[in-house]
C-alpha cells in the first residue's frame, strides 16, 4: 500500500547569487526555466532531509526493494510533471525521492552556495556550461554509470563527472493554426530587423534558465570579436539591444503558448524547448511549427551528476545506474517526448523527435559562451531588458 510523504527542505543560499540568477521564494519553487509556480508541502516526521522556509515536491512510497534511503535531487527538467512522474516511477523500483524544481542557473547557484553543506545528493538537467563549472570548483563525485558507453562520443565528461542524458534543441516557435510557413521568420534576427515583427515575440524576462541562455548565446556568438566587449562586437550588442527593444517581456505564470494560440494575441513567437511542446500542443490545442534558420538550432545536453558531500554515495550511484539506464530513459521519452541520449533507448522514437534528431546544429563558440555567459546575462539585465 502506497503512502505519500511529505518532506521539508533546508535551502540555505547565500546572498549574493550569480547575476542571472532568479531564485523563488516566499512559498515558490522555480520552474524549468526560470518562471515560478505555486507548491505546498506539509511537514514529515522521521526522515534525514532537513525542514524549508521553501516549499519543493516531495514524494515516497513503500519501498520494493529499496534501502530506506531518501535522495534529494535538484533539477531544472522537473516541470510538466515530469517530476511528479519520477517520484511516482522511481518508487516502484525502489527509490524514496524528493525534488527541488528551480532554472538551470538556480540551481547552479545553490549548489555553490552550498559547498560547504551539500543539501543535494544528485542534479540533472543542467547544460555543459554549468557542469563544467561545478566540475572546475570540486562540486561533483567522479561516477562512471553502467550505461555510460551507450552515450555517443563527446557527450559524457571524459572524466566521468557527468554523463549526457537528454538532448534538447532550442527553438523558436509559433502556432501553424495561427500563422503559415511562408510567413513565419526564417531565424531569429528577423524579429527584431524585419518590422512586420516587432511587437509580436516574446522574450523571457528571466535570464535564470538554461532554454533563454542559450537562446543569448546563440544570438552573441554570431558576433564574436576577441577585442570587443566580452568578446562580441559592437554589431552583436546592438542586435542582443533591438531583441529586447522590439520583442514584449514574458508574464510570470503566463506560458508562451498561452499567447501563441490566442487569435486575438498579439503574441505570435517565442522560445521553447523541443520535449516541451508535446504538452503545449496537447494543452493548448497549437500545432506547432519552428523555426529552423540556416545556421541551425542550439542543441542543449542534458546530463546527470552526483554531489560531492553527499551522505549517500551508493543510493545516488544506483539512482544514477537507473535513471539514465535504457529502461528509464525510454519510459521517459514515451512519456515527455524527450530524444534520449542513450542509445539503446532510441527504438521507441516518435516521429516529432525522430525529426529533431535530424535538425542541423548551430555551430556555436561553447568555450567562449562558457567564459561569458554570466557577465553577458548582466550586461543584458543592467543595459537592456525594460
Amino acid at each position: 500500500m502506497k503512502k505519500t510523504l511529505a518532506l521539508l527542505l533546508t535551502l540555505v543560499l547565500a546572498s549574493g547569487l550569480t547575476a542571472c540568477s532568479s531564485p523563488a521564494g516566499n512559498g515558490k519553487t522555480a520552474t524549468g526555466d526560470g518562471k515560478t509556480t505555486e507548491t505546498t508541502a506539509a511537514g514529515a516526521a522521521g526522515t534525514d532531509a532537513p525542514s524549508t522556509s521553501e516549499t519543493d515536491k516531495t514524494g515516497g512510497n513503500d519501498l520494493v526493494k529499496g534501502t530506506g534511503v531518501n535522495l534529494t535531487i535538484y533539477s531544472n527538467s522537473v516541470s510538466d510533471g515530469r517530476g511528479d512522474w519520477l517520484v511516482e516511477r522511481a518508487s516502484k523500483d525502489g527509490f524514496s525521492i524528493q525534488y527541488v524544481d528551480a532554472g538551470g542557473a538556480d540551481v547552479y547557484s545553490r549548489l555553490v552556495a552550498e559547498k560547504n553543506a551539500p543539501v543535494a545528493d544528485v542534479s540533472f538537467g543542467l547544460y555543459s556550461m554549468l557542469w563544467e563549472s561545478l566540475k572546475e570548483q570540486n562540486l561533483l563525485v567522479s561516477y562512471k554509470p553502467t550505461w555510460a558507453d551507450k552515450i555517443s562520443a563527446g557527450l559524457n565528461d571524459p572524466n566521468d563527472y557527468y554523463h549526457a542524458i537528454v538532448k534538447q534543441a532550442i527553438l523558436m516557435a509559433y502556432d501553424k493554426k495561427q500563422i503559415s510557413e511562408a510567413d513565419a521568420p526564417k531565424d531569429w534576427p528577423d524579429l527584431w530587423t524585419k518590422e512586420q515583427y516587432s511587437g509580436t515575440y516574446e522574450f523571457s524576462s528571466s535570464l535564470g534558465g538554461a532554454t533563454v541562455r542559450h537562446v543569448i548565446a546563440g544570438i552573441l556568438t554570431r558576433y564574436a570579436d576577441p577585442a570587443g566587449d566580452l568578446g562580441i562586437s559592437d554589431e552583436g550588442w546592438e542586435q542582443i539591444a533591438l531583441y529586447y527593444k522590439n520583442g514584449v517581456p514574458s508574464q510570470e505564470g503566463v506560458d508562451l503558448y498561452a499567447h501563441i494560440s490566442n487569435p486575438s494575441d498579439p503574441i505570435l513567437y517565442g522560445q521553447i524547448w523541443s520535449s516541451g511542446i508535446a504538452a503545449r500542443d496537447k494543452q493548448y490545442g497549437t500545432d506547432t511549427g519552428i523555426v529552423v534558420p540556416e545556421a541551425g538550432v542550439p542543441f542543449v545536453v542534458e546530463s546527470i551528476g552526483i554531489i560531492n558531500g553527499t551522505k549517500n554515495l551508493e543510493e545516488s550511484q544506483r539512482f544514477v545506474d537507473w535513471f539514465g539506464s535504457a529502461q528509464i530513459q525510454g519510459e521517459w521519452a514515451q512519456q515527455f517526448s524527450t530524444l534520449p541520449a542513450n542509445n539503446d533507448a532510441l527504438s521507441g522514437l516518435n516521429d516529432f523527435n525522430k525529426m529533431i534528431s535530424s535538425l542541423p546544429a548551430q555551430n556555436i563558440d561553447w568555450s567562449l559562451a562558457a567564459k561569458n555567459i554570466d557577465a553577458w546575462c548582466e550586461k543584458i539585465e543592467l543595459q537592456y531588458l525594460p
